[in-house]
């Protein structure tokens, strides 16, 4: 038989914040509603199922789901020990409690030990509500903590997969003079060092420190005491030998952890095999500094017979008497060997620029004679061109003549290439308090915004058309920036359809108000 009672009249409910769901297993009805009775008196909130048989029993725990069962020792057909096996069976995470009218210590304590959590005489009901409360509470409690433990397991169980699946270890390494030794080290140690964790934990076979490379221990040695006195994260590259001999690179970034009162605890962090990165850097390096030197000797073995065509090909136009037409070559001759001697010049430069900047050598100078001198020149190899200059205020200062004059060519001869040939490339020299100002104007095509952030960078252009006719390699405008950077300058461009393109150098006048 099953019967149920509820009570609906209390307002407040307990600790269980809702309305309990009990199970009794009474074969007594005046029994089970003196019970009801005392956890109405209790002020529990409850709905109350009363079974007095097996086949009631199992059937209420199949259909529904209890907060506490509550159970006569003896029932006919039945008993308390059969229904406490049964629960345990099916919902073991559900409070046990016996309320019989008769049970021995001997049998109490026995009924404890197989599981149930309280038992209640029935002429002690009084005792009823509060053992219910606690065991309440206490399967709250273990249910929380089963949670908690499951959660702390996952955990420990993702962050195990991620630690096992990263290219590196995590470690952990107390603070203190050598040897060091790690506290915690990942499963991954095994593949960065071929040690396994334990062989650097404190009684293990080696430490740490004996495996870093000699040459980088004492720079170690000093960011670490570096990042403990500034609180700081700590990030450094060293290497280490391996247990097989091999020498390995290594980055490692790591946080000191501080103890309640200041004292510095530990290192915390990760640690990753970059040989491959530093080997592959160190051949990108090789390879660079291979093409430099291969561009600078090559240039400047160039330089002689390029300057034997370019004396012959002059001292062929001063002759009198010549025909158009070997005067005629003897110009095309001279312009080709200059224009390759321009291109050797700037490789050269572009080869000093990378390996350790462009040198000068100051003098006095004033850059409005250094600019009509060269103008003048230019003006002598196009003379079909209109090249305009002006000064204002005084242009003196100190710097290295050949290079502003370097400077000069490369800007006009650049705002010539890029103009109108009927328009006229206008000249500027203006001296200031500190500085002096170059500026070269032309209204040639303005120059796409999207490109001047790249025009200073070596091999661009002012123009996405490639330039056939001079076969210009883009080196130009990134040896005129290293030049005025190297005299403590800077160099700006503007260059709008209405305006047109102006290139402006500042010049410091020494190097004392650079």
């Amino acid at each position: 038989m099953i019967a149920r009672v509820e009570a609906e009249h209390h307002t407040q409910a307990r600790e269980q914040g809702g309305r309990l769901s009990l199970l009794l297993v009474e074969d007594s009805a005046l029994d089970a509603e003196l019970i009801a009775a005392r956890l109405e008196e209790g002020g529990l909130l409850f709905e109350l199922l009363r079974v007095d048989s097996a086949e009631s029993f199992n059937a209420a725990l199949a259909e529904h789901r209890f907060d506490l069962i509550l159970s006569d020792y003896k029932i006919p057909g039945f008993d308390g020990l059969s229904a406490l096996d049964t629960c345990h069976r099916t919902c073991p995470e559900v409070p046990f409690l016996f309320v019989s009218g008769a049970l021995g210590e001997e049998r109490a304590i026995e009924l404890l030990k197989r599981g149930a959590t309280d038992y209640v005489l029935k002429d002690r009901l009084d005792r009823l509500v509060p053992s219910i409360e606690r065991a309440l509470r206490e399967a709250r409690e273990r249910m929380d903590r089963q949670r908690a433990e499951a959660r702390l397991q996952e955990r420990e169980h993702t962050l195990s997969t991620l630690m096992a699946n990263l290219p590196g270890m995590a470690f952990r390494r107390k603070v203190k003079d050598r040897p060091w030794h790690l506290d915690f080290a990942s499963q991954g140690c095994l593949d960065l060092t071929g040690w396994p964790p334990e062989s650097f934990a404190t009684g293990g076979e080696i430490s740490w420190d004996r495996i870093i490379h000699p040459e980088d221990l004492e720079r170690m040695e000093r960011e670490v005491r570096a990042a403990l006195a500034e609180r700081r994260q700590l990030s450094i590259s060293y290497r280490i030998r391996t247990r097989g001999g091999e020498e390995r690179w290594l980055w490692s970034r790591s946080l000191p952890r501080f103890a309640p009162d200041g004292s510095p605890e530990c290192f915390e962090g990760f640690v990753t095999d970059i040989t491959q990165q530093k080997q592959a850097e160190e051949e990108v390096k090789r390879r660079i500094e291979f093409e430099q030197q291969l561009i600078g000797i090559v240039s400047h073995d160039l330089r002689n017979p390029l300057t034997a065509i370019i004396f012959g090909a002059s001292v062929l136009l001063k002759r009198e008497g010549l025909d158009e037409k070997v005067t005629s070559s003897a110009r095309r001759i001279l312009a080709s060997a200059e224009r390759a001697g321009r291109m050797i010049r700037d490789l050269l430069d572009f080869t000093q620029a990378r390996l350790g900047g462009i040198p000068v050598a100051r003098a006095p100078l004033c850059l409005h004679a250094q600019a009509s001198q060269v103008i003048d020149e230019l003006g002598h190899t196009h003379p079909e061109r209109g090249l305009e200059l002006t000064r204002e205020g005084d242009t003196h200062g100190e710097w290295d003549p050949d290079r502003i004059a370097q400077v000069i060519s490369n800007l006009v001869g650049n705002a010539l290439k890029y103009s109108p040939p009927d328009s006229v490339v206008r000249v500027r020299t203006r001296g200031e308090r500190n500085v002096v100002l170059l500026e070269v104007h032309n209204r040639g095509e303005p120059i796409p915004p999207a490109l001047i952030p790249e025009l200073f960078k070596p091999l661009n252009r002012g123009t996405a058309r490639t330039d056939m006719q001079t076969r210009s390699i883009g080196l130009g405008l990134y040896i005129v920036d290293n030049i005025v950077r190297a005299h403590g300058g800077s160099v700006h461009v503007s260059s709008t359809a209405a305006e047109g393109t102006i290139f402006t150098v500042r010049l410091p006048r020494s190097p004392s108000s650079a």
